[in-house]
């Protein structure tokens, strides 16, 4: 099936939660505010109780939560309420987008955001900015609803809001499980279950825990962490969290080859989307049965099931289409009409015109014919004069290109001189290569090394963007490290990390104020003592990889990076960067790297290498030896980016250990 498809459905439940629904809906009260609303004579009590109901039933009875939301938006446009026509917009948008109606989401997340702005409800805006988020996810560009969900998540920091920061951290963690980026989802993940911990829970991880376990195939994991999810949301009556758990359960059990008990669950899903006018989910359990029946070898069923998909899909996407082509068809009738009723006055003051206004017509005509002479020449003279401008506009762009490029240039080999000499590393670490390839003419990736009492201290640093900007990181970064270790005598990775941390924090203002930039690094920093033949490694989301033995292991990071201040309560909660002691043998080999070649576009499928390509290429290297390794990490790199454009600087360093 689609995996965008369903992995939408999984962490659907979060997305509008920042409605204010209360997550309290029960029949009693329904019923009760129901009664009111048919004693209740006076706009203002009746607005307010339609606005109730439609908040207690906005996700357990979406379709009855409508009628309300459109009484409720006419009662408040009647009084001119603007903060309230603002939540009737929101609800109609998370409506709208539930039954897959994805441009009229999008006007009605815009004019909300707009009223919000009007009355200065930063709330409120932080809201829409979620929720404008979760179009993006639904029409699949998630690299874009993920920029919307961490502005959002800024902006309820400052606002102190643990619930929307909650919700937002929930969003990105399902976006990057979407783009397949398990590693990043597993972070946000861990995350979201830390910020609970320290500020309350507001919602169940275990729909995120699943599908992760599932995208993974740890079926067994994933079932735990679903039924876990499926209990929590229907003690809540969400019916769409309900269904979305129950999609996930099917395609679960058809992996397992239960297809009785995967049937049930996608008939289940099935009832109550169509009970809801979920379309998306409703698409997802078409989709889900076809995969089934043709895994039973029942290929006509799948056949129809697919067709039902295939259709659904198309008349919602004639429908979003059909929304933005009836604003761009009334935008038109209205001009046009416009026109028309000046092409009126014009024929009206035309017939009035006396006998007088014919009789000049000659001299008016004689008259033009001047001007237009005039205006020709004058023409003429302009357009002479403005070649001459540009002329001299070009040549003045053409030298400040020149001298920008030489500025580059030269910062480039202010960058190198900062760079010990791979020679210079050879010296001491005999069996070692470096191998450098920046983006651009200069780099944010740099390496850093120091020989201190029979000690070598190495490390890889991967700062915030390259080119210039990149380059200006990494000279601050690398003024940093030789503070900390060589004028503060700092030793220990761990605590080098941290006060490099601090250091980053104060140098760039991190520490408080609104303008405090997200601007870091990542690093994997080693030092190696051949005389106790061990490694002292600390990693700020950078691993380093060691083979012994012919065989590969990871040493994981620490999920925590230097500078930038949104993981900034988490260094504190848990004591910063930590070391670990990895013993060693002569022969063994260690690589530290940044994430340039692992992220690179290519091969057939045009996807990223990804760790388990890096892992095998490294296992490679170590097998063959170190004589050639630079000359066949390039050819391999090469083979691999095919005609794509490299999208990040490179950094690998080898060392075989003695």
């Amino acid at each position: 099936m689609d995996i965008a498809l369903r992995k939408i459905l999984i962490y659907i439940v979060a997305l509008f939660s920042l409605s204010g629904s209360t997550f309290t809906s029960q029949a009693q009260e329904a019923d009760s505010l129901l009664t009111l609303l048919s004693k209740a004579s006076e706009d203002t009590t009746r607005m307010r109780l339609q606005f109730d109901i439609c908040d207690l039933l906005l996700f357990s009875n979406p379709t009855k939560a409508s009628e309300y939301c459109s009484g409720a938006m006419t009662l408040a446009t009647l009084e001119r309420d603007t903060s309230l026509m603002a939540k009737a917009a929101n609800y109609e948008g998370i409506l709208a987008t539930l039954q897959a109606h994805y441009l009229t989401g999008v006007e009605r997340f815009q004019e909300a955001i707009r009223l919000y702005e009007a009355t200065g409800d930063r709330e409120g805006v932080a809201k829409l900015l979620n929720n404008i988020g979760v179009i993006y996810s639904m029409l699949e560009n998630y690299r874009e609803s993920i920029v919307y969900y961490q502005e959002c998540a800024d902006l309820n920091l400052e606002l102190q809001d643990h619930e929307g920061v909650t919700f937002n951290l929930y969003n990105i963690a399902g976006d990057y499980m979407v783009l397949e980026e398990y590693d990043s989802s597993r972070v946000y993940i861990d995350s979201l279950i830390q910020y609970q911990s320290d500020h309350g829970e507001y919602l169940s991880p275990s729909t995120l825990l699943g599908e992760w376990y599932l995208s993974n195939e740890m079926l067994d994991s994933a079932e735990y962490h679903l039924y876990e999810s499926i209990s929590y949301h229907r003690k809540l009556e969400e019916e769409p969290q309900i269904t979305s758990d129950q999609l996930s359960l099917g395609e679960l059990y058809m992996k397992k080859g239960f297809f009785n008990t995967s049937a049930s669950y996608l008939d289940s899903a099935e009832a109550i989307a169509t009970r809801n006018n979920l379309n998306t989910e409703l698409m997802t359990v078409h989709e889900l049965r076809a995969d089934l029946l043709e895994k039973q070898a029942r290929f006509e069923e799948a056949f129809t099931s697919q067709q039902k998909f295939i259709a659904l899909k198309d008349s919602l996407d004639e429908l979003n289409n059909f929304n933005r082509i009836s604003e761009l068809n009334a935008r038109f009738e209205s001009e046009k009409k416009e026109q028309e009723l000046a092409e009126k006055e014009a024929m009206l003051l035309q017939q009035d015109a006396d006998k007088k206004y014919q009789r000049k017509i000659f001299s008016l005509v004689i008259g033009f014919i001047a001007i237009v002479l005039i205006l020709v020449t004058v023409n003429l003279i302009r357009k002479k004069k403005t070649n001459r401008i540009l002329n001299l506009q070009n040549h003045e762009i053409s030298e400040q290109r020149g001298k920008i490029l030489s500025s580059i240039n030269y910062a480039q080999k202010i960058q190198s001189a900062i760079l010990p000499p791979e020679e210079e590393i050879k010296k001491h670490l005999p069996n070692a290569f470096i191998y450098f390839r920046p983006k651009d003419i200069v780099s944010g990736d740099f390496y850093w090394f120091a020989s201190i009492e029979g000690k070598y201290f190495i490390a890889t640093i991967d700062c915030t963007g390259h080119g210039v900007p990149g380059a200006f990181m990494s000279l601050i970064a690398h003024s940093k490290l030789n503070r900390v270790v060589n004028e503060l005598g700092y030793r220990d990775p761990g605590e080098i990390l941290n006060k490099v941390h601090l250091e980053i924090m104060e140098s760039l203002n991190q520490n408080g104020g609104s303008h405090a930039t997200q601007d870091g690094m990542d690093v994997s920093f080693c030092v190696i003592d051949p005389y106790a033949m061990d490694i002292h490694y600390a990693g700020a989301r950078n691993p380093i990889v060691l083979v012994q033995e012919n065989q590969l292991k990871e040493i994981k990071p620490d999920h925590l990076s230097i500078g930038g201040t949104f993981f900034s309560e988490k260094h504190q909660s848990n004591g910063g960067f930590s070391t670990k002691r990895l013993p060693y043998k002569p022969g063994d080999m260690l690589y530290l790297f940044t994430d340039g070649y692992i992220d690179q576009f290519g091969g057939d499928q045009n996807k990223k290498l990804n760790k388990t390509g890096f892992h095998s290429l490294l296992n490679r290297l170590s097998q063959n030896g170190f004589d050639h390794s630079k000359d066949h990490l390039d050819d391999e790199f090469a083979t691999w980016k095919g005609k794509n454009e490299q999208i990040d600087d490179i950094l690998i360093i080898g060392i075989k250990l003695d």
